[in-house]
């Protein structure tokens, strides 16, 4: 059985949302959640591996499986291909199960992300 670790920004909205919509518990037994904004507070070990991996939270969201480290859009396409398919995230699944849609998309989504959080003068994570 896999472990899980997903980082991801607490205080985005969409970043909020594309989380709680993930079922990732029913195919994998461990799975860990961490507001990448309380990283300096309950896990300084694990912001100093981020920072020594040279993974920047602010630019990706990040997931380790099994003490390996995926960013951005291979996130993304793993996620859409443990989810299963409802009315809901069908479209979602299909598009990110693909590498190369994934790989086009995610810069556009972070931009809009980053857009969001600038309109919601939400300050950017500094690490």
């Amino acid at each position: 059985m896999q472990q899980l670790l997903l980082i991801y920004d607490g205080d985005c909205p969409l970043c909020r949302h594309f989380v709680a919509a993930q079922r990732l518990q029913q195919h994998f037994g461990t799975l860990t959640l961490l507001n990448a904004r309380d990283l300096p507070e309950q896990a300084p070990l694990l912001l100093a591996e981020l920072q020594h991996q040279r993974l920047v939270i602010n630019q990706s969201m990040v997931l380790r499986v099994d003490g390996r480290w995926l960013k951005g859009p291979e996130v993304l396409q793993l996620l859409a291909s443990l989810n299963e398919a409802s009315w809901r995230n069908s479209l979602w699944l299909y598009w990110f199960q693909s590498a190369s849609r994934a790989r086009f998309s995610y810069p556009l989504l972070r931009s809009g992300r980053n857009l969001l959080l600038k309109l919601l003068k939400v300050p950017p994570l500094p690490y």
